[in-house]
Order: structure tokens, then C-alpha cells, then sequence
């Protein structure tokens, strides 16, 4: 039961309006899983001392200077993504299917006319683009018997504010659509449609044996860059590369949640006119373009050791995001009250923690590469930034940021057997740890990548193929708050997704 003067506390210390930048965000513009050519992909994309690739020129800009010649490549690929949810015990699942280009690029190679071996030995040039993100996705999350609703983070979200004053977005809309009303004599404190008010003017929940939940998303979208790449080979000992980098992201994500009166209320208001069930829908677009720059050096201290580290500065994100809500409210008069939030826009910018890299390479005559890179990234220095005047809800963002984010970390490796001369069998796996701090367990994910492939190379023409199977796991909430609401709203449970991409790629290339 919530006792209304204890309400009228809580929401004056933690009332909050409902925004739409969250710490999700900070991690979909901060986190990159290149993909790129098929042979990179192959070798767990383990190319910071191997160079010699263009997907390497995301990673260590002296990659390019191992090139002998010039050389174009193109990457299509295919991706299916199957993604599986469990909630409440019961089991969901949905596919995605995606066509995109990961890589196209230009590369020069400029040799000195005098052919020395020593001093600068050749100059290059690059220019293209690699994809850094995928975001198709498709998901379902059903359950049965659940204790809490989304309509408590509607009224938790709306105690305090007067309805003229509400956000226009979440918790307007379930005002409007009856789901929330206020208690009686109190204008801004609130209660929901699975609620009833007691004589004593307690609030208490009346789905005794729980309500349905289903949530239908689809996401899609990318993360590329567009690099521009110079570099020189000085004596074939010591590769120095920079690239500048224009990032883009887009990303769009269209969700319907829906509640249902399964099992029955106590304390109908009449029999004909309880809520039966209702509909939530939301639309989110995002779009930005970024900004950085990328140095780094390869040494070949002997023949066939390569020693290679890079350092990325943080990207300069401008972000546009759009957004919308819509509630339709079914009740058993058949009456369907809904209502339709104007369209939100807001334009910010975003930094991304820096990245350094640091790499190792074993190239054994023409039959074997073996290869690893380590990647580090401090989540915590990830930044919103207003760009016209002061945020509040941003300055909070960068507190949660610097509160629950850490230093994580990348581990890439890969091998190329050759049994014959134009013929190469390739491997790799790749895991990126969680950017969350060990006490926020119920937030952190892992991406752990498989990969395999095959090449066929000739003097002039090559030919690539990959597969990456990528692993991810987290928990995802319908809908989450303090846990000093648990008393009066229940307790959020989340739903666990198991999320799969495979992905085929192949790499056509012609060296000139």
C-alpha cells in the first residue's frame, strides 16, 4: 500500500520527467564492432600490427604503409540476426535479415623513383569507408503473471507535476487515455488504471495474480567512417600512418508495448468499464556525424615480428534525435481513448572516450600470421554536451556516466595458414568487455566473436570470403526506477536476451 503523505515525500526528493538521451545511447555512439574486409573479419579483425588491409586503416593508420601496391576493394555482406527472450519463463524469439555494404576504399602506393631501401621507401594514400556498427535487430518479449506495470514508472514519472505540466510524451499520454488519474484532492500525485484507492486513501495493486506483457521492437541503423589516410614506409622498418576520420550514425528504433488484464482485477470501478488492456507505442531516430583523428606506428624490429600501437582521439558526435509516443487505452465499453504525442526533436553533441591500441604480429615466411591487438577505452569520459544552453538532464546523464561506466577492454586475435602460395585458411575471435562497473551487474554485456574464412589471391586480383558469428547477452527492462518505489510499484524484473548475428562476407579486390 503507498500511504499518500509518504508519496507526497518520495516525489518531491525524486520526481523526474521522462527525457530521451540515456546511458544506452552514450554506449551505441562509444562502442565499435568493425566488421570491414572479409579477411580482417576472418582474423578477429586483429590488424593493428599487420596492416596491409584497409579495414586497418580504422584501427592503426600505419597499416597502410605495409601496402607494396595499389590496390581497390568492395564488401557486401549478409547478416541474420536471431534474437531470444526469456521473461516470466516464458520464451520468444525473432530474425532480422540485412544487406550491408562493410567496406569500400582506394588505396595508393607511391614508390620512390630511386628505389633505395633506405630512407622513405614509399608513400600512400587512402580514402573510403568501413562500417563500425551494426544495429538491425528484431525482438519479442512476452510474459505472463508480472507484478508491476509500466503505468507505475507513468506515475512515478508524473508525481509532482500538475497535468498541464506533464511531458507531453509518456506519462501526458496515459493521462489522457485514463491509465493515470490524480488522487482525489491531490492535483499532482498520482495513481494507475491497475490500482484502487482504499477508504483510508491508500493506494494498492489490484492485478493480484499479475498482468500479460508483450514488447515488439525492431532496430535498425549502422555506424560507418569515412577515413582519409596518408602514411610512409621508412626503410621497411618503421610504418607511421594518420587518418582522419567522419564518422556517421543512424539509428531507428519503433517499439509497441502492451499490457493486458489476463487474470482479472479486484475492485472493478463497475463491471463494463475496467481497463481491458493497452497499447504503447514509441519511435525513436537518431542521426550524427562525428569527427576524429587516428595515429599510430608500426615497427618490424626483425623480419618477422611487427610490433604496431595506435592512439584515437575521442570523436565530436553532433547528434539529432526524434521521437514520438502514442497510447491506445482499450476498455471493456469498448471505449478506446487514445492520444498522440507531437513529434519531440533535439540536437546535442557527444564525445566518445579515446582508444588506444596496442598490437603484435608473427609473419612466418609466406605460410603463417599469427596476430593479437588490445584495445582499451575509459567509458567513463564519455561526455553529453548541450550546444545552446545549459541541460540539466544531460549534466545528470554525465554524472551517471562517471558513476556507473569503467575502463574496458578489447582482445582481438586471428591466424592466416597458407598451404599454397594464392590460398590462405584464416581464423579469429574477438571479445569486448563490459563498459559498466562490477555493482551495476544488472546492466553489463559482453560481445564475444567467432570467425573463420578462406582467400584466394593472385598478383592482380583477390578474392575473400568470411563468416562471424557474434555472441551478445544482457538483461533488458521494460521499463525500471529507484528502488524506493519497489514498496509502493513492485519490483521490475528483466527480461534476459540472448542475441545472435551471422554474418557472411565476402571481399572482391584488384591490385594495380
Amino acid at each position: 500500500m503507498k500511504n499518500i503523505l509518504s508519496l507526497i515525500i518520495l516525489t518531491l526528493l525524486s520526481g523526474t520527467l521522462a527525457l530521451g538521451q540515456s546511458l544506452d545511447d552514450a554506449i551505441r555512439f562509444s562502442q565499435t564492432g568493425l566488421t570491414g574486409t572479409a579477411r580482417s573479419a576472418a582474423m578477429g579483425n586483429a590488424f593493428g600490427a599487420l596492416g596491409g588491409d584497409f579495414s586497418s586503416l580504422s584501427i592503426n593508420p600505419a597499416g597502410i604503409a605495409i601496402y607494396r601496391s595499389s590496390e581497390v576493394s568492395i564488401t557486401p555482406s549478409l547478416i541474420y540476426n536471431n534474437t531470444k527472450s526469456t521473461y516470466f519463463g516464458s520464451y520468444s524469439e525473432d530474425d532480422d535479415w540485412s544487406f550491408p555494404f562493410n567496406q569500400i576504399g582506394f588505396v595508393s602506393t607511391n614508390k620512390m623513383l630511386n628505389g633505395d631501401e633506405k630512407g622513405i621507401v614509399s608513400t600512400h594514400f587512402a580514402m573510403g569507408y568501413n562500417r563500425l556498427n551494426n544495429f538491425n535487430q528484431n525482438s519479442v518479449i512476452q510474459g505472463d503473471g508480472v507484478k508491476s506495470s509500466m503505468l507505475g514508472q507513468f506515475v512515478i514519472d508524473a508525481d509532482g507535476y500538475y497535468p498541464d505540466q506533464l511531458d507531453g510524451f509518456g506519462n501526458s499520454l496515459a493521462f489522457s487515455t485514463w491509465l493515470i488519474d490524480t488522487l482525489p484532492g491531490i492535483g499532482n500525485q498520482y495513481f494507475n488504471a491497475w490500482e484502487a484507492i482504499d477508504q483510508d486513501g491508500n493506494v494498492f495493486w489490484r492485478a493480484n495474480n499479475g498482468l500479460g506483457q508483450r514488447r515488439v521492437t525492431d532496430k535498425s541503423g549502422y555506424a560507418g567512417e569515412y577515413v582519409f589516410t596518408m602514411g610512409i614506409n621508412i626503410s621497411n622498418v618503421l610504418m607511421i600512418g594518420g587518418t582522419f576520420g567522419i564518422q556517421s550514425i543512424h539509428y531507428r528504433e519503433t517499439s509497441t508495448y502492451s499490457e493486458y488484464n489476463s487474470y482479472g482485477l479486484s475492485h472493478e470501478p463497475t463491471p463494463n468499464n475496467d481497463l481491458e488492456h493497452y497499447d504503447y507505442y514509441s519511435y525513436l531516430n537518431q542521426t550524427g556525424t562525428g569527427l576524429n583523428f587516428k595515429f599510430g606506428v608500426i615497427i618490424k624490429p626483425i623480419p618477422i615480428l611487427r610490433l604496431g600501437a595506435s592512439i584515437h582521439t575521442r570523436t565530436y558526435f553532433s547528434i539529432l534525435e526524434q521521437w514520438d509516443n502514442k497510447i491506445v487505452a482499450h476498455y471493456k465499453d469498448n471505449v478506446t481513448p487514445s492520444k498522440t504525442s507531437e513529434i519531440g526533436e533535439y540536437n546535442y553533441n557527444f564525445r566518445t572516450p579515446f582508444k588506444a591500441t596496442g598490437s603484435a604480429a608473427l609473419v612466418l615466411g609466406k605460410y603463417m600470421i599469427l596476430s593479437a591487438d588490445y584495445e582499451y577505452s575509459n567509458y567513463s569520459s564519455s561526455e553529453f554536451k548541450p550546444i545552446a544552453y545549459s541541460d540539466n538532464h544531460l549534466k545528470d546523464l554525465n554524472s551517471q556516466i562517471d558513476k556507473r561506466f569503467k575502463k574496458a577492454h578489447k582482445f582481438r586475435g586471428g591466424i592466416e595458414f597458407k598451404p599454397l602460395p594464392q590460398v590462405g585458411f584464416r581464423g579469429g575471435i574477438s571479445y569486448q568487455d563490459t563498459p559498466y562497473k562490477e555493482q551495476y551487474q544488472d546492466k553489463q554485456s559482453t560481445f564475444l566473436t567467432y570467425s573463420s574464412g578462406i582467400g584466394y589471391r593472385t598478383m592482380r586480383y583477390f578474392i575473400d570470403f568470411a563468416y562471424m558469428l557474434t555472441n551478445r547477452e544482457y538483461d533488458y527492462y521494460n521499463y525500471n526506477w529507484d528502488s524506493s518505489n519497489d514498496e509502493y510499484h513492485g519490483t521490475p524484473q528483466p527480461a534476459r536476451i540472448a542475441s545472435k548475428d551471422n554474418q557472411f562476407i565476402l571481399t572482391l579486390g584488384y591490385r594495380f
